[in-house]
């Protein structure tokens, strides 16, 4: 497992690589601190080869967003999670516009962080609860600027959007243990966690609540 870590501060690059070390021994670390740094290792033998980028939005030598276009260009072909200290909506909608399969804040912590790299990794997307309501307009932009997103609830999932999904059609979870190939006591988890993630006291609120939201495919 290739990962390129785009960063220009040395402190956060040296303790991604102490966390993807300590929880994911099979991930192989390459970083640059800038799209120059970017542009040249795109140049060298194996240079494009990775199998996750973790960037963050604005790097030196160009304007925030401007390393996606610069992985594009490269022809690096992985999946990318935006890891910033902001979590402005604008910002991440357009994160999410340019191909980016996740918007994670800088402070998450170690173990969340890296549990989700784990799910972009594999194809999934993440971006935090609070963030992807102030898209839909929901929520209004934290006061003081960037908000930290909670470690134990701030995240919704790929996986919890397929529950929602089959939540919205009135699946059990037995039903949707079923469609998905987990046990029911897993559905029941998820689902427990959405519930939490919209302020629902239960399926139906959390459902009504989600297609309010423009939070389900169709709505």
């Amino acid at each position: 497992m290739r990962v390129l870590v785009a960063d220009d501060h040395p402190m956060y690059r040296d303790a991604l690589e102490l966390y993807l070390t300590r929880d994911w021994p099979q991930a192989s670390l390459t970083a640059v601190g800038s799209l120059e740094e970017l542009d040249a290792l795109a140049q060298q033998p194996e240079g494009q080869d990775f199998d996750l980028v973790v960037m963050d939005w604005q790097l030196p030598g160009g304007e925030g967003g401007a390393g996606m276009d610069r992985l594009d260009a490269a022809g690096i072909d992985a999946p990318v999670a935006v890891v910033t200290g902001h979590d402005d909506a604008a910002i991440a909608r357009e994160a999410l516009t340019r191909g980016a399969c996740a918007f994670l804040p800088k402070t998450l912590s170690s173990v969340a962080l890296v549990q989700m790299l784990k799910v972009v990794a594999v194809g999934g997307s993440v971006v935090p609860a609070d963030v992807a309501l102030r898209m839909a307009g929901a929520l209004p932009a934290p006061l003081g600027g960037s908000g930290a997103a909670s470690d134990s609830g701030g995240l919704l999932t790929e996986r919890e959007c397929q529950v929602l999904e089959h939540l919205a059609g009135g699946a059990t979870n037995k039903e949707i243990g079923r469609v998905l190939d987990l046990q029911e006591v897993t559905i029941k988890l998820h689902t427990r966690r959405i519930l939490r993630k919209l302020g629902a006291k239960n399926r139906v609120e959390a459902v009504t609540r989600a297609r309010d939201l423009g939070l389900l495919g169709g709505s």
